[in-house]
């Protein structure tokens, strides 16, 4: 069996490359020691690595890898590091690959930083080493997410059932000029004004997703539970419209903010153009933990992107930016100060209904280490924060968002104003 990450030397040299705590490299090595030597852990390694490295054929669900037991009968805490081991050993596949799409070393070792990050957060919790993001790491693997400066893409299609439009001109006395993003204070989106028919001032606007049940304040149906029950959905909950005609398109217009409103706007086709539905190709952003957050950081990692995206995968255009994070909780806007990092991340984007819960935000701000309320730290602003937003009863949920302005507009927050 010829398996590079399997030959205590090379394993070293690359957990030196990828930053690895040297203890980590050791029970890796310890676990590569012990495949090399028995026969069956062995054959269980070999088929692995054929069925994922070399076929493809990745976990890619988001749910718990499924182990051998056989495996877990001979390593017990150790289990993980055999998979981890055998999606490392993808790595020397992946570099071959990184040079054939003429991407450099320096994306490369940036990209594979999630491994240590993920493993000493593993450690951290757990008190020895191991791994737990199989979902998530394949796709570093397999040349489809890289990190280009302080953020992360991959290209995907848009699940999102929202559609996106365009006004095609501005008239400005006697001049036409491009369309680019109108806004929408946060008074004037509370207010529900601009969402009567008069779309004066906007010039991107998202419709509502007709097979989304909203409840009454036009944010998703189940937005805040953890369990949705369609069966016994409230009788003020309602379904927005969407109907495309040779004139144009009528439906609910969708709040900045993420949720929609209830009245009903018409957007004739000679006015606005469609420019984003169901099924589009977008450029999906993901935002790597531990590093400052800013404009600057943000505007360049933009521009790589739109240099990097066209010149690799030219044959893939996108249709826009893409991201469903954490950061995307409108109730931070309420109980975070306006010049928090998080909260001008957020107001970059134009969201839209989803039916988060607290879950998601709770995963990063708290961790699994935590997982009750009333024993969670207070340890920083952003703890105590949520904290006392939950204490007083209120709920907390994410959305995903989307954008369309380019690197140099960053920072304007074009929708949300």
């Amino acid at each position: 069996m010829d398996i590079e990450l399997l030959i205590s030397e090379y394993l070293a040299a690359w957990g030196r490359r990828l930053n690895f705590p040297s203890e980590a490299v050791e029970a890796l090595q310890a676990v590569a020691g012990l495949v090399r030597e028995d026969d069956e852990l062995r054959s269980i390694f070999a088929e692995f690595h054929d069925r994922t490295a070399l076929r493809g054929e990745w976990h890619r669900e988001w749910s718990d890898l499924p182990v051998d037991p056989r495996v877990q009968a001979r390593l017990g805490e150790r289990t993980s590091l055999f998979y981890l081991l055998a999606y490392l050993s993808a790595l020397p596949y992946t570099e071959a690959r990184y040079r054939q799409l003429g991407v450099s070393e320096e994306i490369f070792h940036d990209t594979m930083l999630d491994f240590p990050f993920y493993l000493g957060d593993f450690y951290h919790f757990h008190g020895y080493w191991g791994y737990s993001l199989f979902a998530w790491i394949w796709r570093h693997l397999t040349c489809e997410l890289f990190r280009l400066g302080r953020l992360q893409y991959m290209l995907a299609p848009f699940h999102g059932g929202v559609t996106a439009f365009r006004r095609k001109f501005r008239v400005d006395g006697h001049s036409q000029k491009p369309a680019r993003a109108g806004t929408l204070s946060l008074e004037r989106a509370l207010t529900g004004q601009n969402a009567d028919g008069d779309l004066s001032g906007l010039d991107i606007i998202l419709l509502a997703d007709p097979d989304q049940p909203l409840r009454a304040d036009g944010y998703a149906y189940g937005a805040g539970q953890f369990h949705r029950d369609d069966e016994t959905m409230p009788a003020e909950s309602w379904k927005p419209v969407f109907e495309a005609s040779t004139a144009g398109w009528r439906g609910h217009f969708v709040n900045p903010y993420g949720f929609v409103h209830s009245q009903v706007v018409f957007l004739p086709c000679s006015e606005w153009e469609m420019i984003l539905q169901h099924g589009n190709t977008v450029l999906d952003l993901h935002i790597p933990r531990k590093d400052p957050l800013t404009a600057e950081t943000c505007r360049a990692s933009l521009r790589q992107a739109l240099e990097f995206f066209p010149r690799v995968f030219p044959e893939r255009p996108w249709k826009a930016l893409y991201c469903h994070t954490w950061f995307f909780t409108p109730q931070l806007q309420t109980f975070l100060p306006p010049e928090s990092s998080i909260v001008k991340f957020q107001r970059e984007f134009y969201l839209y209904p989803f039916p988060g819960n607290l879950g998601f935000l709770w995963s990063f701000v708290f961790g699994e280490k935590h997982p009750e309320p009333a024993a969670a730290p207070r340890d920083t602003s952003l703890r105590r924060a949520v904290l006392d937003w939950i204490d007083q009863g209120k709920e907390i949920f994410d959305l995903p968002g989307i954008m369309f302005h380019t690197p140099e507009e960053w920072g304007s927050q074009p929708y949300m104003g």
